[in-house]
């Protein structure tokens, strides 16, 4: 029939619903989802989803992301992992350390912080060393040659 749809008894497709954060409206804690979500009001916190997460233009999200893909126009912060596209939009503001498939950026977008393609593996507590300590190690780790035998073999 012209117009209709053919709807399921079961239940629907996870991804076709979309959970809102809407303006106004500001929210700490844990949120877990199957779905999509769109955050255009403020959420500070951890957010793990299966879907799509878009940060509209008013939103602000700030903590630990894991998504599948994500749209900002509005400000994210933190440790966001997005294992699809991230895609900044001209008005986005995005900071902290990101780990994505893709990046799509659009002129005007700010970005700050580490980039990085591909998820993270394990989290590094260590410090890195600074080029002092690299090449400190790298003289203590020198392997004689015949000349330095020589050398040791006279004295």
């Amino acid at each position: 029939m012209i117009g209709s749809r053919n709807r399921s008894t079961g239940a629907s497709n996870k991804m076709d619903n979309i959970n809102r954060i809407v303006e106004g409206t500001v929210i700490e804690g844990v949120i877990k989802s199957e779905s999509n979500l769109r955050i255009d009001g403020e959420f500070t916190g951890e957010l793990i989803t299966k879907g799509r997460l878009v940060v509209g233009p008013k939103g602000r999200v700030q903590g630990t992301v894991h998504c599948l893909c994500c749209d900002v126009e509005g400000t994210l912060e933190g440790e966001v992992t997005v294992l699809e596209l991230l895609a900044m939009k001209a008005s986005s503001t995005v900071q902290g350390d990101l780990y994505y498939g893709q990046l799509s950026v659009e002129a005007g977008a700010k970005a700050l912080g580490t980039f990085r393609m591909g998820v993270a593996e394990q989290k590094k507590s260590e410090k890195t060393a600074s080029k002092a300590d690299a090449m400190a190690s790298l003289k203590s780790s020198h392997i004689p040659s015949e000349i330095d035998q020589k050398k040791t073999i006279e004295a």
